[in-house]
């Protein structure tokens, strides 16, 4: 295992083997349906922490960072609740369909999304996809794929850090600055 990074080693060694209680925390803290994106967006932000060997507790930093995505999630959810009431109250005939601006706007950060999907790594392109795409469970697509679940997760959780970064990013120039020159970066800035 020497082709590792430090983060992916440290992902493995102390946040992987605290996924049971990861999962359950999750379970109470969100729908069921939406309990393992939790813990894979958490598994995300804790890989691309720049500070991991920092953190005393990395149990503890992930159950921090699901409770905040959880707490950011119903804070949203009360938001847009809330809108679509003062919404109807005020309109007369309401138009649900959108407008082109946001079909135009939809399709064009979809399909960069799709470029900068193709773009990763063979692993984390087939999980992303298996996971996010076709809705499987980690423990299937470990199946599917032969590996265990905790790879399907370290992949998981690396291909969504890596788009996740790629998406904030500024579009992608016509100098031809792809998804991986844009990791790179990213990973050596947080080095």
């Amino acid at each position: 295992m020497t082709w590792l990074r430090d983060v992916d080693r440290w992902f493995i060694d102390e946040v992987l083997p605290h996924r049971q209680t990861f999962r359950r925390q999750a379970a109470r803290l969100v729908a069921p349906g939406d309990a393992e994106d939790l813990v894979q967006e958490a598994y995300a932000r804790a890989i691309n922490a720049s500070h991991h060997r920092d953190i005393d507790n990395p149990r503890a930093f992930v159950l921090t960072i699901m409770r905040n995505l959880a707490f950011e999630r119903h804070r949203r959810a009360s938001v847009v609740r809330f809108e679509h009431l003062a919404d109807l109250d005020a309109m007369d005939i309401a138009d649900s369909a959108p407008d082109q601006f946001a079909i135009l706007s939809g399709h064009l950060e979809l399909k960069r999304l799709i470029e900068l999907m193709d773009q990763l790594p063979p692993q984390p392109r087939a999980v992303v996809k298996m996971r996010r795409i076709e809705g499987m469970l980690p423990k299937d697509i470990a199946v599917r794929l032969g590996l265990s679940v905790s790879t399907v997760e370290k992949h998981l959780a690396k291909g969504l850090a890596i788009l996740a970064h790629a998406m904030q990013e500024a579009p992608v120039k016509a100098d031809g600055v792809g998804i991986s020159r844009l990791w790179q970066r990213h990973r050596q800035r947080s080095n």
